[in-house]
């Protein structure tokens, strides 16, 4: 259609007046088109921006879903582990507990029995010592009872 134009205004077939007139039309047209065209553009510009935010709002949230889906569980499976290990440390605190106790009780016992043993062993070296003590103080006494015997035979000798 631009080639049949442009051979009428070429040759003068169409006058001045009337060639811009269609002149006028024409660009008014292709100017009408062009903005057509770009409300049709920006319009469809705007769906696809639509679409394509829906499509990362949804992505975003089936990720983030599914991250707090595995983190979740992840936590539970701590959480269970926790428990589970809370509960070995109280048997083991309990068996530690009854292995203190048996191991106090055993020590002392043996230190209850030492100390019976150094007290029999006391007594037997105080009732020695006691012994000797008296041992040694009847001789004394016996040795200054003859002593003093002799000091009176002497003494009733010597006057």
């Amino acid at each position: 259609m631009i080639d049949a134009l442009k051979t009428l205004f070429e040759n003068d077939v169409v006058s001045e007046e009337i060639r811009a007139q269609i002149e006028e039309a024409w660009e008014s047209k292709v100017a009408e088109n062009r903005r057509a065209a770009t409300a049709e553009l920006r319009e469809e510009f705007a769906q696809k921006y639509e679409q394509d935010k829906t499509a990362m709002v949804e992505a975003i949230d089936t990720l983030l879903e599914e991250r707090l889906a595995e983190e979740i569980a992840e936590f539970a499976e701590d959480r269970k582990q926790l428990a589970e290990a809370k509960a070995k440390y109280a048997v083991a605190q309990r068996e530690n507990a009854d292995l203190l106790k048996g191991f106090v009780v055993e020590q002392l016992q043996s230190e209850i029995k030492e100390l019976h043993a150094d007290k029999k062993a006391m007594a037997e070296n105080y009732a020695k010592l006691e012994e000797f003590v008296v041992e040694a103080l009847s001789s004394e006494i016996a040795e200054f009872y003859e002593d003093k015997k002799d000091s009176r035979n002497k003494s009733t000798l010597s006057t």
